[in-house]
């Protein structure tokens, strides 16, 4: 029988050392199985203010050799799961609190994440890993290890120095460290002690003196207008509206002035708050409490529960009701945690497996051959420089194994075309196609037919060639052995993958690319088969009198 060593963890505080549990030995004479470990989160400690702090409501993402989503909430101290060993990236997900111990129950803080999330750890086997998550909250620092993943929170709450007081800005230090003291420091020139002396005090605007020197004494001086002791009396604030006076003489009292009528005291009952709608009344007198108040709809309390999240799309449950669970939901369907492994990058492309286990590894696999690592240099197969026309019908030799003869097509409406040499759009010679015979039933062209019975392109991404015709289009093709009859696949063959080229009687250099290609739709249906081509192909409509040139055939 095999026993499962148990590896836990003691948690560890930033200024105190506090033990949570510690680990259990496999009997004796049991084997020990040391591929995995456990992951402990200590979510209470203590700091060395004698604070106790907790982190609730808090989900933890692990992903590596495994993945777990580990919640923790304000009941629990301690969470522990059995992980494999390996490398591991823990995200906290958002939606955690951090609250501190008031004496008679837990009280939430405002806390910053200020810590990279998530963070990377490697479970050793046998050993314990740390990894840390820290939080800004007066000095709050959590930090999360492993056990094989330790956890633990520890909470420094000592306030940062300031210099933005009447005392320190007056006892010759420095005592926030910035390089400036006393009524230097930019934080002190507001206060009292610093201020030049001015006049916009309630004191200094009833005390009979011009304190700044500006020839205004008092309630004269516009700085004092502002002053309690020079205004007006109003009635703007709760006091005034709710003691039955006209207080500022406009002769509107409390609520009915207007000035009233933006305070709590005069505002009617409303019914938009998680609080209004959640405690059984109709606070507004529309007829509708709560959820059923249409105010109520926006707020979180009514809101409908949703899987649009990482935590919600991996944790088992149809969250939000609508019969999908996790992944198998529409709306989950776009997030990290429900993505399909795909092979289509460097990193993919070169790690030695089948990332998307399609049978094809790395640079065989169709998706990695567009990448830079699975390129292939381009080279030309077809110049028409090398003495083609001295014998006869051309022939493309230079670049084996793609070699073979030009050959003319037709649909047999028209007599046989001619294939002929003609200036290329350099200095060199090019193809040339004609007929003044019109073609009626599939058109005309011409064909580089490989010599070997098949030839594999798969590691280039296309072919580039220089054309100029006649205004029409041209259709560029490919055959590969799943669409001619040789092959036994086809029934309907002869529906050859391709693209329609529409150019002038000027040269243009063209570029296709394989995945550009695709069936007319009239035989049968077959992927393009790269691995196997047969032979190129550049066809004239119907319709039309053929006439084609053709130079530099490359592929890249």
């Amino acid at each position: 029988m095999r026993y499962l060593r148990q590896l836990f963890v003691c948690s560890i505080l930033s200024a105190l050392t506090i033990p949570v549990g510690c680990g259990a030995e496999a009997p004796d004479g049991a084997e020990q199985v040391s591929d995995v470990g456990s992951i402990s989160l200590a979510l209470v400690g203590t700091s060395a203010t004698g604070a106790t702090y907790r982190l609730s409501q808090a989900w933890f993402n692990l992903h590596g050799p495994t993945h777990r989503l580990v919640h923790g909430d304000g009941d629990t101290a301690v969470l522990t799961e059995v992980l494999p060993v390996g490398y591991y990236d823990v995200y906290l997900e958002p939606g955690w609190v951090l609250e501190r111990w008031t004496g008679g129950g837990y009280q939430q803080v405002e806390a910053a994440l200020t810590s990279p999330n998530p963070t990377p750890v490697y479970i050793y086997e046998g050993a314990a890993s740390t990894v840390v998550f820290q939080f800004r909250s007066d000095g709050d620092v959590i930090s999360v290890g492993q056990g094989t993943l330790d956890i633990v929170i520890g909470v420094d709450d000592t306030p940062a120095l300031s210099e933005d007081t009447d005392v320190a800005c007056s006892n010759g230090y420095d005592d926030d460290g910035d390089g400036y003291t006393d009524c230097i420091d930019w934080d002190c020139q507001w206060l009292p002690y610093c201020a030049a002396y001015v006049e916009n005090t309630d004191v200094a605007c009833s005390n009979g003196y011009d304190d700044d020197g500006d020839g205004y004494t008092d309630c004269s001086d516009w700085d004092c207008q502002w002053q309690i002791y020079c205004a007006a009396y109003v009635e703007n604030t709760d006091v005034a509206c709710s003691n039955g006076y006209d207080d500022d003489g406009d002769g509107y009292t409390d609520c009915i002035d207007y000035d009233c009528q933006w305070l709590p005291y005069c505002a009617a009952y409303v019914e938009n708050t998680d609080v209004a709608c959640s405690n059984g009344y109709d606070d507004d007198g529309d007829g509708y409490a709560d959820c059923a108040d249409p105010e109520c709809y926006w707020q979180p309390y009514c809101a409908p529960p949703r899987e649009d999240n990482d935590a919600a799309c991996s944790n088992g449950y149809d969250d939000d009701g609508d019969g999908y669970a996790d992944c198998g939901d529409p709306e989950c369907q776009g997030l990290p945690v429900c993505a399909p492994l795909g092979e289509s990058t460097d990193v993919a492309c070169t790690n030695g497996y089948d990332d998307d286990w399609d049978g094809l590894v790395d640079c065989s696999d169709w998706d990695c051959h567009w990448l830079p690592f699975c390129a292939t240099p381009a080279i030309v197969i077809e110049s028409f420089d090398d003495g083609d026309f001295v014998s006869g019908a051309p022939y493309a030799g230079s670049s084996p194994p793609f070699t073979g003869p030009w050959v003319a097509i037709h649909d047999a409406t028209i007599p046989s075309l001619e294939l002929f040499p003609s200036a290329g759009p350099g200095t060199g010679t090019a193809l040339g196609l004609r007929s003044l015979a019109i073609p009626t039933e599939w058109g005309a062209g011409v064909m580089l037919d490989f010599d070997p019975w098949s030839v594999n392109v798969a590691s280039f991404q296309g072919v580039r060639f220089k054309v100029r015709s006649q205004s029409y289009s041209v259709r560029f093709e490919v055959s590969s052995l799943l669409t001619v009859p040789e092959g036994g696949y086809c029934s309907d063959c002869f529906d050859y993958h391709g693209t329609e080229v529409t150019f002038g009687s000027e040269w243009v250099p063209v570029e296709v690319r394989w995945s550009d290609l695709r069936q007319q739709g009239w035989g049968t249906p077959a992927p393009l088969d790269p691995w196997n081509v047969m032979a190129l192909i550049w066809r004239t409509p119907a319709g039309q009198a053929a006439f084609l040139e053709l130079d530099d055939i490359e592929l890249f």
